[in-house]
């Protein structure tokens, strides 16, 4: 039995989420790394992601469920929308700071980072 990572993620829940939709479909699925990223959050980027692996002989079914996952994600995107020009077309999870105050502020710890959406065709920033 070989193993092979179908995925790299970033963060402890995404990479658990993803094994129990693995794990509905009769996939078994390990988690490598998990227990030193959930020491701290910050390890996550040390130790390259959370790395979710699958025995060699599953790789079609997986191939599958990754389809699946992309085409649900494609779904919700589409009702998303830009206020400005109404295009489905934008960046998920881009992460923005204003302002020269918030920079200095994020380097000390302190500052505070916005999840919102931009706009691929009027680059516009915007939340939901």
């Amino acid at each position: 039995m070989s193993l092979l990572t179908v995925k790299i993620f970033p963060n402890l829940v995404e990479a658990n989420l993803f094994k129990l939709r693995l794990e509905n479909e009769g996939i078994d699925c390990y988690l490598f790394d998990e227990n030193i990223a959930g020491m701290d959050i910050t390890y996550d980027v040390a130790i390259g992601g959370i790395k979710a692996k699958v025995n060699s002989s599953d790789t079609e079914r997986v191939k599958k469920v990754l389809q699946k996952l992309e085409a649900e994600q494609k779904a919700k995107d589409i009702f998303i929308k830009c206020p400005v020009c109404e295009s489905t077309e934008h960046y998920e999870n881009f992460v923005s700071i204003k302002g020269w105050w918030a920079i200095v502020w994020t380097f000390l710890g302190v500052g505070r980072q916005t999840q919102n959406y931009k706009c691929k065709e009027c680059n516009n920033e915007f939340e939901l």
